[in-house]
């Protein structure tokens, strides 16, 4: 039987893409939301006015896990303005949500993001002037992690940074999330302490 392959995503794929979200972050803001509002944030990672590459690993049509990745711009304020309306929609039917002190957090941090940005238009992702290579979010199912497939991704990844002519990549992580953080440093990847603290954010050199 053959290996997963790396797929190039489209518009078709992001229920899927969802599934694999919900599944892989059970407890993050926007899986709280339900399905369909996680299948509108990786509509607008991959339709919005982003320089970045969205792929998945597949085995006979099933998606094993993807990846987001490249240079973003506004992945989270330009969603919430495009889904406000839908987003508060939600809330008025879930209204124990605000009650998450996680997802609490999140939506203080969006509304503070919008009123920031008012109605200005989002300026053209900086490709030129760009210095490091973001993995907005990568996701392996569940049933599927420890086989290879996150390693499968991130190196597409970084080969995708490379022809971009960059040689530096970023991510964000839990710090709280050990597991990861674990796989990340056996990748090459270092915490970028800021202030003498480690708030999360990684970082890797890439050679040319």
């Amino acid at each position: 039987m053959a290996g997963p392959s790396i797929k190039n995503l489209a518009a078709g794929d992001l229920s899927a893409v969802a599934r694999v979200h919900c599944a892989a972050f059970p407890k993050s803001a926007i899986t709280a939301f339900g399905h369909e509002a996680v299948c509108r944030y990786y509509s607008w990672q991959l339709l919005g006015p982003h320089d970045a590459v969205a792929v998945g690993a597949v085995n006979e049509q099933e998606l094993l896990g993807f990846c987001f990745a490249g240079l973003f711009n506004g992945s989270t304020s330009g969603f919430l303005r495009k889904h406000r309306a839908f987003l508060l929609g939600r809330l008025l039917f879930r209204p124990w949500l605000a009650g998450n002190e996680l997802i609490r957090t999140r939506m203080q941090t969006g509304l503070k993001l919008l009123w920031r940005l008012g109605r200005r238009p989002l300026p053209p992702p900086p490709r030129s002037t760009a210095k490091s290579f973001g993995i907005l979010s990568i996701a392996v199912s569940p049933k599927h992690q420890g086989s290879g497939v996150g390693s499968m991704l991130m190196l597409h990844c970084e080969a995708a940074a490379r022809e971009m002519g960059l040689t530096q990549m970023h991510l964000t992580v839990d710090p709280a999330n050990t597991q990861a953080v674990t796989v990340y440093e056996r990748w090459g990847w270092t915490r970028a302490e800021e202030g003498g603290r480690w708030k999360g954010r990684m970082t890797k050199q890439l050679c040319p």
